[in-house]
């Protein structure tokens, strides 16, 4: 055993000390190396360290060396506060793990896995991270183990103000097997070639984010039930995934299943949709890597690139409780580049639980508001960005909470010429496209439509060059509810929905203070709990 702060200084002075180079800098960061060598039949190796609360929100790389013939490793860690005042999920640690191979940390075909803070946990009688050829745990990919200096990766999500011990074992073993065959979704495959709406989820969890998230079967079967004809599959950083759901859309041909990721960074979260096999990065802020840099290899590979839960538990309050969930990034993004954002994240209902707050009952999801403020601001500065919904569920076990935050409990309706990727893009990039808060079954169905003296015509999304426009809105399903009309930010009529269906047809001008984009006008219903639909908007431009 190694104690890393006794040992540090000669460690770094020894022949064993990183040598990576980054991005064509010839310098690398020292960091701790693990003394011996992982070999099958070798033992147990481990290290420890100490961190503080000035290292939260950084990234460790652990240096060991990995012998010939090893055909499997396996990596368990735990960390414990140091002697203070008792924690709670609003100070305590939290260490997310990763693993890198041979070729150094920073190489993207080095990269072999992440699964945050909840798997290999010795202090949880947790099973040891593995990977080998043949096989490997949730999150991290299969593939031969090549000899050399291989790096696991402590990740310093939030550290207690009292400061962690840590501690990391690496084994090594020998295992037989080649790499398992590679089946991916058809990015091309048509579910139905009809025009019309088609509902999704913006934000998916599976087996490779939670070890106790349904098996592919129950997660197809919990989004049916939910009405869901596209998921949007965004495991944490990882994508493992991609390559094993070819079978599971060839036995659903009529849902359209859109692999992506989470990309998890510790000052802000964002998905890109579709697989980016170039894409890996997730740790901004880590020596020179910079979320900028993620969404232009992200764009570059075609991929939809979203802005997830920018308000939710903002810090410091929460910064310990939900890591990097808050997006601190906005000034270091493209804004013009962004696809999508995420204005409502969860249930619309939320429980005292679900926030975080000693609430009672159910309110309207407290960090909404925050979030579709952002949106429009961003409106007014002429980017745009379709709004979407997103559960960010795992699976929910018990069936009656799975209508209020399982997957599809909010939607994102999208009119798209056909249900597949291609038309589906068309869709959201169009904005032609609004948000069901409770989802199918439980949210309103409204169409929104703007028309002009001169015959232009158009729904969500639509553009008219024109100083004024006649606005739509047909609702079904909404009887004793209320409708709003909402310009350039500000609610500027309420009316109540008397009848099933309701229509109701609203002036709509220029207004003087509008943005590159024009005046834009959308409309949300809601009923005495909460909203239960927000409408993407329209805009009038000068003639």
């Amino acid at each position: 055993m190694v104690n890393f702060n006794a040992e540090f200084s000669r460690i770094a002075g020894a022949a064993a000390v990183l040598l990576l180079a980054a991005c064509g800098n010839s310098s690398a960061p020292v960091g701790p190396v693990i003394e011996g060598a992982c070999a099958p039949g070798a033992g147990l190796l481990e290290i420890q360290g100490v961190v503080a609360s000035a290292d939260a929100k950084s990234y460790l790389p652990i240096a060991f060396d990995v012998a010939p013939g090893t055909g499997r490793i396996e990596l368990a860690y735990s960390w414990a506060e140091q002697a203070g005042p008792p924690s709670s999920p609003l100070t305590a640690t939290t260490l997310d793990l990763g693993l890198w191979g041979p070729g150094g940390y920073r190489e993207p075909e080095q990269f072999r896995g992440w699964s945050g803070s909840r798997q290999g946990r010795i202090d949880q009688d947790k099973p040891p991270v593995f990977i080998e050829a043949a096989a490997a745990d949730r999150g991290y990919l299969p593939g031969p183990i090549a000899p050399g200096r291989w790096y696991a990766e402590l990740g310093i999500a939030a550290v207690s103000p009292q400061g962690a011990n840590w501690t990391l074992q690496v084994q090594c073993k020998a295992a037989g097997g080649g790499r398992p065959a590679v089946d991916p979704v058809d990015p091309a495959h048509v579910a139905n070639n009809a025009a019309g709406w088609y509902h999704g989820d913006f934000h998916m969890h599976g087996f490779h984010s939670q070890s106790t998230a349904p098996d592919w079967p129950d997660f197809i079967a919990q989004s049916r039930a939910a009405q869901l004809d596209f998921l949007m599959i965004t495991e944490y950083v990882t994508g493992r995934h991609w390559d094993t759901l070819g079978a599971v859309a060839r036995a659903h041909p009529d849902l359209i299943l859109w692999p992506g990721r989470e990309i998890i960074s510790y000052f802000g979260h964002v998905n890109t949709h579709g697989e980016t096999p170039a894409l890996f990065e997730y740790r901004h802020g880590f020596e020179d890597v910079n979320i900028g840099q993620i969404q232009q290899q992200a764009k570059a590979a075609g991929a939809l690139f979203q802005v997830n839960h920018p308000t939710i538990f903002p810090g410091p309050v929460f910064q310990n409780l939900c890591r990097g969930c808050e997006f601190e990034l906005g000034d270091q993004i493209d804004w013009g580049q962004v696809d999508t954002i995420e204005v409502l994240t969860g249930p619309v209902l939320a429980t005292g639980d679900d926030v975080g707050l000693p609430i009672p009952g159910q309110i309207e999801n407290p960090f909404m508001q925050a979030a579709i403020d952002l949106w429009e601001e961003q409106l007014t500065a002429g980017h745009r960005i379709t709004a979407v919904s997103g559960s960010d569920s795992k699976g929910i076990d018990a069936p009656e909470e799975r209508a209020r935050k399982g997957y599809g409990s909010s939607t994102t309706a999208v009119f798209a010429q056909q249900l597949s990727r291609p038309a589906l893009r068309a869709g959201i990039a169009g904005g032609a496209a609004y948000i069901r808060t409770r989802g199918v079954a439980a949210s309103p169905e409204v169409l929104f439509e703007i028309e002009t003296a001169d015959g232009q015509h158009g729904i969500y999304g639509a553009t008219v060059n024109a100083d004024n426009a006649t606005l739509r809105s047909t609702v079904v399903g909404g009887l004793g509810q209320q409708l709003r009309y909402i310009a350039n930010g500000e609610q500027v009529l309420t009316v109540p929905i008397l009848s099933d269906p309701f229509v109701h047809e609203q002036a709509a001008t220029r207004l003087p203070q509008e943005g590159p984009l024009g005046s834009f006008w959308r409309i949300e219903v809601a009923d005495q709990q909460s909203r239960t639909v927000i409408g993407n908007p329209v805009f009038l431009r000068a003639p």
